[in-house]
């Protein structure tokens, strides 16, 4: 039996390259570089009848921002007998308005409401626990206790929008250009139903950042590294409209970003700013419209039950792991694994100038209602899509 020669390699293929040999890949971002966490911020400020603005926090520049902190504690004078309780977004609105700026100083996340800070966070797939309520460092104390009225809660500001890369830091080291923060402390009345007796109390607001150190080029035994991340100039925003429309049939055409959407957000509110009532008349279904097409008819039944799949947050509604009054997303950032958060990008809701965004359904109820359309979107560098994804 004759047995076939063994194939024969190419021999082009086989000769080495002229020149120089390729010089090797180059490692990622993480192994030249440092974490970097900074506590440079501490604000004392009385609740009052009045909205009180913070002097504004300029982040350090050192290396790459990637996330803030806002820690609020309110160190009240111990209560007397008033039965103590809470408006409807409280304590969370303590924050009246939190706007994040660029060095240009045009807004990157907001301006938003305390409230709506931990909304978009909490339902925008930044981290493992993203439910600010769902924690050891959460207290809203009620009641006739002396304690009534005692509050603190650990805001994160997302800059990074998928740590395992990372994408998202902004470069943040020319002290003559600086990314800012500024915060309004809300009143006392817009804080609680019930305030505590005895004398106003002493809210304290902290600040801390975490950065990366600029990349050194090389890894600990000299490796050459990336020295930036990657898709920099990639940047997360968060905008925000509100349209008063009436109760009955509606078909509303939304104020849209451009941009690559990881969420949309709704919030619903009635005419007295109730987002409990607004949980009840919500549209049943709710039918989103992109251009031509309707890609989402959600029955609100099967909306929450997708939430919860989704996220997680199974407790009752607004308690600490459920989910909240009159609000509904809808998320394009969970194409890596099952929690929002996990994602490739490649599921990303593309919207240019020339799109149309609407919703239709039926408002139950009466009267005039708010519905809040947050948009959780990515403007890639240059505008290309594909520097936010491997291919």
């Amino acid at each position: 039996m004759t047995t076939a020669a063994p194939p024969v390699a190419n021999p082009a293929a086989a000769a080495p390259a002229k020149g120089k040999a390729a010089p090797p890949p180059l490692r990622p971002f993480f192994p030249g570089t440092l974490d970097l966490e900074t506590h440079t911020y501490s604000q004392n400020v009385t609740l009052t009848t009045a909205q009180t603005p913070l002097a504004t926090y300029y982040c350090k520049t050192n290396g790459f921002l990637a996330d803030l902190f806002v820690i609020l504690t309110n160190a009240a004078t111990p209560n007397s007998n008033a039965n103590v309780a809470f408006n409807e977004d409280a304590p969370q609105n303590a924050i009246a308005q939190f706007t994040l700026s660029d060095t240009g100083g045009q807004p990157i996340l907001g301006p938003m409401s305390g409230w709506e800070l931990y909304a978009f966070v909490k339902w925008g797939g930044f981290s493992f626990s993203d439910d600010m309520k769902d924690s050891q460092t959460w207290a809203a104390t009620t009641g006739t206790s002396s304690a009534g009225g005692f509050f603190k809660m650990v805001f994160h500001v997302p800059i990074q929008f998928v740590k395992r890369e990372p994408l998202g830091p902004l470069p943040n080291t020319n002290n003559q250009t600086v990314f800012a923060v500024d915060i309004t402390i809300n009143t006392l009345a817009n804080i609680y139903s019930t305030a505590p007796n005895g004398t106003l109390g002493q809210l304290n607001v902290q600040i801390s950042q975490d950065s990366y150190r600029q990349s050194a080029g090389k890894d600990a035994q000299g490796n050459q590294t990336v020295t930036t991340p990657p898709g920099l100039g990639a940047v997360l925003y968060l905008r925000r409209s509100t349209m008063d429309m009436q109760a009955g049939a509606q078909q509303q055409e939304l104020n849209q970003q451009e941009g690559s959407y990881r969420a949309l957000l709704f919030v619903l509110r009635d005419s007295n700013n109730s987002r409990s009532q607004g949980e009840s008349d919500w549209p049943d279904p709710f039918r989103f419209h992109f251009n031509n097409d309707v890609p989402y008819d959600r029955i609100k039944l099967l909306w929450r039950r997708r939430m919860e799949r989704a996220f997680g947050y199974k407790a009752a509604v607004e308690s600490a792991g459920g989910g909240d009054n009159g609000t509904f997303v809808l998320q394009w950032m969970d194409d890596h694994g099952f929690k929002p958060g996990s994602e490739d990008r490649y599921r990303y809701l593309s919207v240019s100038a020339a799109d149309t965004l609407q919703f239709d359904g039926t408002i139950g109820g009466s009267g005039n209602h708010h519905l809040t359309t947050m948009f959780n979107f990515v403007r890639p560098p240059g505008g290309n899509i594909k520097a936010l994804t491997a291919r």
